[in-house]
């Protein structure tokens, strides 16, 4: 998060300003930039790589409204971003958004202009938010219905249990068979798990887990 520079900061002192927010969602194949300037807005010479060059939709009516960032100890509390799912009309983003690839841990993006009363900028564009978006839920009717993202700061996001686990260790390194031999040991197997073995029953009154014996074909 960035402050407002110089000239935006005394800005705020005006009895009248006319603050402009702009939302970038990083989806796959719908990425979204919208904001409340009332008409379209793009950006060059910023030195944003996520502002210059790109157009910004005003009142874009596939954004329904994001709610305000709250700072505490620890992070920011998590923001919501609610989306028009209407089946009619966001066909297509409900079937982007039905693969979690395509948005869960994305990035999510928000920034701050500040006017004055006649809508003239004053200073730059400042940027007040960074998070990666992690669990939605669809909401009211097919023709009313909307998609209410849940963003989650840096350090909310990873302090949570990722939920993976070494077995799936050769998903990132094919050569990896730690995990089969880790579950051959849990079953009470031996041998090596870069053959095929046929296991063999535990004779009556042998020790040892569900099987005592692996024979290498």
């Amino acid at each position: 998060m960035s402050r407002p520079d110089a000239a935006a900061s005394a800005a705020l002192d005006a009895s009248v300003i006319r603050p402009v927010f702009f939302c970038y969602l990083d989806i796959v194949g719908d990425p979204m930039r919208a904001c409340t300037a009332g008409r379209s807005f793009g950006f060059s010479g910023t030195g944003d790589v996520d502002l210059d060059g790109f157009t910004f939709d005003g009142i874009d009516p596939t954004v329904v409204d994001i709610g305000p960032v709250r700072n505490k100890d620890g992070g920011a509390d998590a923001v919501t971003a609610k989306l028009s799912g209407i089946v009619a009309l966001d066909a297509d983003l409900l079937n982007i958004i039905g693969n979690k690839a395509n948005w869960q841990g994305r990035t999510a993006r928000l920034w701050r202009m500040i006017r004055d009363e006649n809508g003239n900028q004053q200073g730059g564009v400042q940027h007040y938010y960074t998070g990666w978006m992690t669990s939605l839920a669809i909401g009211g009717s097919p023709e009313s219905q909307t998609i209410n993202l849940t963003i989650e700061s840096y350090l909310a996001a990873f302090s949570k249990a990722s939920g993976r686990t070494y077995l799936d260790q050769d998903t990132f390194d094919p050569g990896d068979q730690s995990a089969r031999a880790a579950i051959a040991v849990a079953n009470g197997m031996s041998g090596s798990p870069l053959v095929s073995n046929t296991p063999t029953q535990s004779p009556a009154g042998g020790g040892g887990g569900m099987y005592s014996r692996m024979e290498a074909l």
